[in-house]
């Protein structure tokens, strides 16, 4: 009940603050859907939560509800050279993305702006800049958006697994991405949460919104250890779902992930970020 309880409230709080909540409506009548608004609507949106005196953590949990709905593109990021930020366009990444870029700002302006340093090296946007991979885009200094906080999320580091290899680097030869990428290559380690003996006692100190990827053993002969990502908010999991279709929300730890195809998690954290004073 609790978990129906939450969302209600978020969408409640969606519908005060939004003045377009008519024209953004969620076709079911649960609130609004962030990708069915119009930029100058978001902008309504974003002071309203900034009036309201929304903290970063309250902002991310708002703009995550409005979202919700949403319909799933296997592809979303088409002409990125042109359009970086089709905040229209969900699929896993890209929704944890535009929710951090969202509540890291006060216009579409400035959640654009966040857009292109979050999701390219060095801010500079095209294809071979993009972080491809979420174990790079978590892990780099260089991008403070992400941090990977799994080791401080378990009561006892003593049940997490760890894995280390090249990204990108199959394991027999060649390359995942073929050409496209050169030769580009990443070595990671992550701890991660093992599925198997999974209880929701080894949790510990999870924050209230947080990030999550799932880690896929049959990926690592790829050159790649997550398959999947999403928000956990609460305890419950926000994520564009390919298999439904659309964004979605689910009490995942109580009632799937013991028994999901996922070997595994990884939790990071969404952090909050100021522009530099200085654009290009």
């Amino acid at each position: 009940m609790l978990f129906f309880v939450r969302i209600i409230i978020c969408f409640g709080i969606i519908m005060l603050l939004c003045p377009a909540a008519g024209r953004c409506a969620n076709p079911s009548g649960a609130g609004i859907v962030l990708s069915a608004c119009a930029e100058s609507d978001i902008n309504n949106l974003l002071a309203a939560l900034n009036a309201q005196g929304a903290d970063f953590t309250n902002r991310v949990k708002t703009i995550a509800a409005a979202y919700v709905g949403a319909p799933y593109t296997p592809h979303p990021l088409t002409d990125e050279e042109k359009d970086w930020f089709p905040y229209r366009l969900l699929d896993c990444t890209m929704f944890v993305l535009f929710v951090t870029a969202f509540a890291n700002s006060s216009s579409v302006q400035e959640a654009r702006e966040h857009m292109r340093l979050m999701h390219y090296r060095n801010g500079t946007v095209g294809f071979n800049h993009r972080y491809h991979f979420t174990e790079d885009r978590i892990t780099d200094p260089a991008n403070r958006y992400f941090t990977v906080i799994t080791e401080r999320c378990v009561c006892d580091t003593g049940c997490l697994r760890s894995v280390s290899l090249t990204l990108n680097k199959k394991a027999k030869e060649g390359y995942l991405f073929g050409e496209r990428l050169g030769t580009w290559t990443k070595t990671v380690t992550l701890s991660y949460i093992p599925r198997c003996g999974f209880s929701k006692s080894l949790l510990c100190n999870v924050p209230e919104v947080c990030g999550i990827a799932f880690v896929k053993k049959t990926n690592w002969d790829k050159g790649l250890i997550v398959g999947h990502e999403g928000l956990l908010i609460n305890g419950d999991l926000y994520h564009a779902s390919p298999q439904k279709g659309v964004c979605v929300v689910k009490q995942y730890f109580d009632r799937e992930f013991c028994t999901s195809r996922w070997d595994g998690c990884i939790i990071f954290s969404l952090n909050q970020v100021p522009l530099p004073d200085h654009r290009p």
